[in-house]
Formats: structure tokens, sequence, C-alpha cells
């Protein structure tokens, strides 16, 4: 238990408030659904205050807990995107990077049967 503690001390100010964004997007797009958080967590076989907590942008609340919000409200698709290998410019950068400098065919073959 001690390193889930650590951990969710040591994450980073910007990512928090990511968190804490999807957070509050969950709880607009359960509203709009005019779903209460009880309903919710009865769908998703949690608790209210796991809901509570998803909602507040707590890192803690499993991953599974947060799919399942996504698939509920229908949003699951956009999960593709995460870590999509067409939106990783820094990989792409190391890429192009090992790209040979030079490109050379080969030599003519006499490949007549």
């Amino acid at each position: 238990m001690a390193n889930r503690t650590v951990s969710k001390k040591a994450l980073p100010s910007p990512l928090k408030e990511i968190l804490r964004q999807v957070g509050q997007n969950l709880k607009i797009a359960r509203k709009r659904r005019g779903m209460t958080q009880k309903e919710l967590a009865h769908r998703i076989f949690c608790s209210i205050p796991t809901i509570k907590r998803l909602e507040e942008g707590d890192a803690g609340v499993s991953l599974n807990v947060l799919i399942q919000a996504l698939w509920i409200f229908g949003l699951q698709e956009q999960l593709r995107a995460l870590a999509s290998p067409g939106t990783d410019d820094t990989g792409m950068q190391f890429e192009i990077q090992r790209l040979p400098k030079t490109v050379r065919k080969p030599g003519k073959t006499d490949m007549d049967f």
C-alpha cells in the first residue's frame, strides 16, 4: 500500500491537472445523461466513493474503473488514440535519426532464367 501512496505523491503537477480535468469531463458526461453517482457506481460495480474519487481526478482510481466509465458514456473509442504511434513525435524523431545517410540500390543482377 505504501508504494501507491508514494507514486500518487510523486505525480507531477501537470499530470495531476490532466487527471482533474478528465474527472471533471466524466462528471459532466454523467450529468448530461441524467445519471447519479450511485447509478454509475452500480453499472461499473464499484462504490460511490470510488466514483467521487474518479470525478475528482484521484490518481489512485483503477484504470478499470476509468475505462468502464468511458464505455458507459460511449467514449471508449477515444482510448485508441492514447500513445498512438502516429502521434509519437519524439519516437518519430528517433526513427528519422536512425535512417541511413544514403541508400544504394543493389548492383544489376542477371535474373534471366
